[in-house]
C-alpha cells in the first residue's frame, strides 16, 4: 500500500493508492502526527511519497515559506522508526513530472503553478532541472516590486507577494480592486517572459488553484505574447492549462513507481 501526500500552503491532500483523495486544511495538520496515525490505522503501508511546497534536498525539508512545520527530517524519522520507504519532493518538481508525462516528442517544458504561492518547474533535454541543492524553479522569490508585506523568506519584494493566491487573498481576479489585479497581471507577464526568453521551451503549462479559478489567464498570456516582437520570430507558442487539480499527487505516483522499479532492478525488494 502506498500513501501519497500533497502538502500545500493552503490544502493538505492525500490518498492511498488509487482511492479517493481527501482534502484537509494545511494549517490544521501536524505532519508527523498525521503519518503516525495513518501508519497505525492502515496496516501494510510500504511507501510514503510527499509533495511539499518548499525547498527540499535529499529528503530533508530545508525551508517552508508558507507552512509551519516542526519536523524537517521527516524521511529519516519515518524510515528509521517504521522501516517504511519515504520520498519527499518539491511540489512543483512532482507536478512537472506529471505534466511532462502527457506529451510525446518534446524535450523541454515550463510549468507555472499559481496557488498559495508561485512555483515553476523546468524540463530541459528530457530531464527535470533540479539545479544545485534542488533549488531550481523558485520563481516566486525573484525580486519584483516592493510591497508593504514581508515574505516568510525574508524579503518584501518577492514576486509571489504580488502574483499568487496570497496576494489575492483567495479571491478571483475579477473580484478584486483594479490596482491589485493589474499588479498581479504585471507579475504574471514579467515571469512568463522571463522564462520564455531565458529558456525558450517548447511547451508552457499553467496550473494551480488560482489558474483554475481564472482560466482566462491562458488567453491573456497568449495575447501578451502576440504583442511581443518575438512572436514574428518564434511563431505560435504551445501554451496549455493543466488537466488536473492533483498534478502533484499524480507526479508522486510516477516518482514512486520509478523508484520501485529501480529497487527491483537492484534487488532491494
Amino acid at each position: 500500500m502506498n500513501l501519497y501526500i500533497d502538502f500545500g500552503g493552503t490544502n493538505f491532500k492525500y490518498s492511498f493508492d488509487n482511492e479517493e483523495i481527501i482534502v484537509l486544511e494545511s494549517a490544521k495538520v501536524d505532519l508527523v502526527t498525521f503519518l503516525e496515525e495513518q501508519i497505525s490505522l492502515k496496516k501494510g503501508i510500504k511507501n510514503i511519497a510527499i509533495s511539499f511546497a518548499g525547498q527540499v534536498r535529499d529528503g530533508v525539508i530545508l525551508n517552508a515559506p508558507n507552512i509551519d512545520l516542526k519536523e524537517l527530517y521527516i524521511k529519516r524519522f519515518i524510515e528509521d522508526k517504521y522501516e517504511i520507504n519515504v520520498i519527499v519532493e518539491n511540489d512543483l518538481n512532482a507536478a512537472t513530472i506529471y505534466e511532462y508525462s502527457k506529451f510525446q516528442d518534446i524535450n523541454s517544458m515550463i510549468v507555472l503553478y499559481i496557488g498559495t504561492g508561485f512555483g515553476c518547474g523546468i524540463v530541459i533535454g528530457d530531464k527535470v532541472l533540479y539545479g544545485k541543492d534542488n533549488f531550481a524553479g523558485e520563481i516566486g522569490h525573484i525580486p519584483f516590486r516592493k510591497t508593504n508585506h514581508l515574505c516568510q523568506c525574508g524579503r518584501d519584494d518577492c514576486l509571489e507577494l504580488s502574483t499568487s493566491g496570497k496576494a489575492l487573498r483567495g479571491l478571483r481576479l475579477n473580484e478584486i480592486d483594479a490596482q491589485t489585479k493589474q499588479i498581479f497581471l504585471d507579475g504574471l507577464v514579467h515571469s512568463f517572459f522571463t522564462v520564455l526568453n531565458l529558456l525558450n521551451c517548447e511547451v508552457y503549462v499553467l496550473g494551480g488553484s488560482v489558474i483554475s479559478n481564472n482560466i482566462w489567464l491562458l488567453d491573456f498570456l497568449q495575447e501578451e505574447y502576440k504583442k511581443s516582437s518575438f512572436y514574428k520570430l518564434r511563431g505560435e507558442l504551445k501554451m496549455v492549462l493543466s488537466d488536473s487539480q492533483y498534478g502533484n499527487l499524480e507526479g508522486l505516483k510516477i516518482i514512486a513507481s520509478q523508484q520501485q522499479t529501480k529497487d527491483k532492478t537492484n534487488g532491494k525488494i
